[in-house]
């Protein structure tokens, strides 16, 4: 059983990111442009309306918006995992049946993690405020597993139909703390790089509400390209750790 060095992993995604930088952008800058476009006319169409009873223009955008993003970091992270494991560069436009697994497979995962902790949180907001603490170990739990199921989406980029849910959970078997040591670095990594977008967008807006929306959305844009490389590199470090034996 191979014991994973988180710390190594998430320095290893990272330095991935910087110096095959030139292929994420290829990959991602057809997506994130569109993202973008998208975002802009979000921001004139306005927040949807929980309240309402018809789709309007907010609604519409949003949910294109939300499509668009999944199937685009779907794209992205597949071209990224070939790229990684297999040296195969292919067309920041994928669109095939490896994505659209990719896609739903992406929508599993979350739905298998998020539907638990949704419950478990329902259930705490009815007890003590007190207990909300037990929200901190299970999000810690839910992050772990969802890393140990995410081995599998690798593999859905190699086209192995072998390869699945029971065979992501035995290869990372006995490396729950290692696994959740990379889930906290992960989001210090996201929160802290959030808060500075956020501080840097708010000073903008003292001066120009437009600019900082502007700057808010083009930062947005290469933060998406960033955080879906980032969590593709990670998959793919642990794919290459755990099933191919590769180290770091």
């Amino acid at each position: 059983m191979r014991k994973l060095p988180a710390l190594k992993l998430v320095t290893h995604a990272l330095n991935s990111i910087f110096t095959y930088r030139d292929v994420g952008i290829r990959l991602g800058i057809v997506w994130i442009g569109l993202l973008f476009v998208l975002g802009v006319l979000g921001e004139a169409a306005g927040p949807p309306d929980p309240a309402a009873t018809t789709l309007g223009a907010p609604h519409i955008v949003f949910l294109l918006s939300a499509a668009v993003g999944l199937i685009g970091i779907s794209s992205m992270a597949v071209g990224w995992h070939r790229f990684v494991l297999r040296d195969d560069v292919g067309s920041p436009w994928r669109i095939d049946a490896i994505v659209w697994r990719y896609v739903g497979n992406t929508v599993l995962i979350t739905l298998m993690i998020i539907a638990p902790f949704a419950l478990l949180a329902s259930i705490v907001s009815l007890l003590h405020p007190a207990a909300l603490i037990l929200l901190a170990p299970a999000s810690v739990l839910a992050g772990a597993m969802a890393l140990r199921l995410s081995v599998k989406l690798p593999a859905i980029a190699l086209e192995r139909r072998d390869f699945g849910f029971r065979e992501a959970l035995s290869a990372t078997d006995g490396n729950f703390w290692p696994l959740a040591a990379v889930f906290l670095l992960n989001a210090a990594i996201i929160i802290g790089a959030l808060l500075v977008l956020s501080v840097a967008v708010s000073a903008l807006a003292l001066l120009s509400p437009m600019l900082a929306s502007l700057v808010g959305l083009t930062i947005g844009a290469m933060f998406q390209l960033f955080y879906t490389l980032f969590n593709a590199s990670i998959f793919t470090a642990l794919y290459g750790f755990f099933v191919e034996g590769r180290d770091f």
